[in-house]
């Protein structure tokens, strides 16, 4: 009897004790995730401006460093939409090698909506498009 008690105990503790780690660990992912994705965002921001000023080395760059930023960013609904927002900038990139300076810069600016609503869902409280 008293074997069965400590046995449902331990037990008990061990489940509580994983289940406080995960809870830590989604904490510290949810953090990793924003900055993914905030660096992913200023890059395209920076892009918008680069093209703006005819730079266009300058924004090929920052367009293929939000993509890879883009890349780190998983998890369901986290993941389709930043695939959304990868197909996005890959087409302004193209655009852009193109000479439309102008349909780039409306599609960065999808791409910048798509990952700044995934910011609001990744952030604790936040209620972005996934949600």
């Amino acid at each position: 009897m008293m074997n069965t008690i400590k046995a449902g105990l331990v037990s008990g503790l061990l489940v509580l004790s994983l289940s406080t780690g995960n809870i830590g660990e989604a904490g510290v992912e949810e953090g990793v995730m924003a900055q993914r994705i905030n660096a992913t965002i200023v890059h395209l921001e920076e892009a918008r401006k680069a093209l703006a000023a005819n730079e266009q080395d300058t924004a090929q760059e920052h367009m293929k460093s939000a993509s890879q930023s883009s890349k780190d960013i998983f998890g369901g609904s986290f993941e389709v939409k930043a695939q959304r927002g990868s197909k996005a900038i890959a087409n302004a990139r193209r655009l852009a090698r193109d000479g439309d300076t102008s349909g780039a810069v409306t599609v960065l600016k999808e791409a910048e909506e798509i990952y700044k609503s995934l910011i609001r869902s990744a952030n604790p409280g936040g209620r972005g498009g996934l949600n």
